[in-house]
């Protein structure tokens, strides 16, 4: 086991860099392809989309809890469990894609984001955006399977797969200027969008044809599991809302108040800081269901020792933050070939946010797979509560872009504080209990 662990770690993170390494060239031919004007239009998009992926009401993270902790001779519960909750995220996606034609008859994002609709037809290409994103919610949770059965470097792997094939589209798009004529928004999101369909369909296809006695068939769906499984997932589906209130909503307001062009650089600077930030998640990704199945098997000293080595490792993600800050410009001047001049109080507010979400990772993962979630929500949250009105607070302070990212990390650090805490006390209580035992 600790062998296999220790593999996926290894292979995780490794892809993820291919991944990252794929993602910057991308970005740096699409920033070119689109100019910095239409590619803070398309992050803003984009940023509004990946919301979609959270709103599953957390079935897909039932999948990463429960499966772990099912035998495999009980195979019937198994794809009782899979079918049930793929026919849930159906109706999810189902009903979002209501919700928002309903809305659209009355709010226009373009007017609210201040987007000049005869330059781009910002709402139609926010709505193909969001057909593309739903069929992937559906599609794409794939990625929940391979984690249940304690194979997450496939998941990375797929992700890997699926940035190199984009690269290669954009790519083509740039050298030949295909398509001359038409919005170089709407085919960068048709890009994006048919790949993530089709890599996510071969990858689901491979999951089922690999485990052959896991099946998706209507006679397995219960409705009782969704009835069963509601309050957990209604916690996961409120904590992803919140999620997408503390961290997807800084693009909107630098977009709304600064402007496309600041959003591209605000997005240029944050992709190189999320670059430590995605390998630790990635390498941690194994760990929601291997605690899960640790914590049933009753392994308390084995998960405590872990979390222990966490800690001490995570010292190297701090110097590495810090060496960032004094070369970022550089290595912007490398990658795009822009002399970008990034003010120093946006730095250091990034290198806290990246920090912070980084920290809270493995703590997460562990407090989700053995279901102990209830403080997460209450501080998770608190945090959307309060985040709009302290980053509106804040610039109005005149920090400008900077005061966003520092309202966000006021956000989140009661979860950086609390969280750790939470994690020991329950494992500590569980070994106390085991002595005594």
């Amino acid at each position: 086991m600790e062998t296999k662990i220790h593999s996926q770690l290894i292979y995780s993170i490794l892809f993820k860099f291919i991944s990252m390494l794929l993602v910057f060239v991308t970005t740096s031919i699409t920033f070119k392809y689109l100019g910095k004007s239409d590619y803070g239009i398309w992050t803003t998009i984009y940023s509004i989309i990946s919301w979609v992926y959270l709103l599953d009401f957390g079935f897909s993270n039932i999948i990463k809890t429960e499966l772990p902790t099912i035998t495999k001779d009980k195979i019937g519960k198994i794809n009782t469990l899979i079918t049930t909750i793929y026919v849930g995220i159906g109706i999810v996606a189902l009903f979002i894609l209501i919700i928002y034609l309903f809305l659209s008859l009355f709010v226009s994002v373009s007017d609210f984001l201040n987007i000049d609709s005869k330059v781009i037809n910002f709402n139609f290409i926010l709505f193909l955006n969001l057909v593309f994103s739903l069929s992937v919610l559906l599609i794409g949770n794939y990625k929940s399977l391979f984690v249940g059965i304690l194979k997450s470097h496939l998941v990375e792997f797929s992700l890997m797969v699926i940035q190199l094939f984009i690269l290669i589209f954009i790519f083509l798009l740039s050298k030949y200027d295909l398509f001359h004529g038409y919005s170089k928004v709407l085919i960068v999101s048709l890009v994006f969008g048919s790949v993530n369909i089709l890599m996510s369909t071969c990858f689901t296809i491979y999951f089922f044809y690999t485990n052959k006695n896991i099946k998706i068939s209507l006679k397995y769906f219960d409705l009782n599991v969704l009835k069963s499984k509601s309050n957990i997932g209604i916690k996961y589906f409120i904590i992803h809302i919140c999620m997408i209130i503390i961290f997807s909503t800084d693009y909107l307001l630098i977009e709304k108040y600064f402007g496309p062009k600041e959003v591209a650089n605000y997005d240029i600077v944050l992709k190189i800081y999320q670059v430590p930030m995605l390998l630790v998640i990635s390498g941690l990704a194994p760990f929601w269901s291997i605690f899960s199945k640790k914590f049933a098997e009753r392994q308390y000293r084995w998960i405590k020792r872990t979390l222990v080595i966490y800690n001490f490792c995570f010292l190297i993600f701090i110097v590495g933050t810090i060496i960032l800050f004094f070369i970022i410009e550089k290595i912007i001047f490398w990658w795009l070939k822009t002399d970008l001049k990034i003010p120093s109080e946006l730095l250091i507010s990034i290198s806290l946010y990246i920090t912070f979400r980084s920290f809270t990772a493995m703590y997460n993962y562990f407090l989700n797979g053995v279901n102990k979630i209830n403080l997460s929500l209450g501080l998770t949250i608190f945090g959307a509560i309060i985040n709009i009105p302290i980053c509106i607070a804040l610039i109005k302070t005149n920090l400008g872009v900077s005061g966003i990212v520092v309202g966000t990390c006021i956000s989140i650090l009661p979860l950086c504080i609390v969280l750790p805490i939470q994690a020991f006390n329950i494992i500590n209580k569980r070994i106390k209990n085991v002595i005594n035992d």
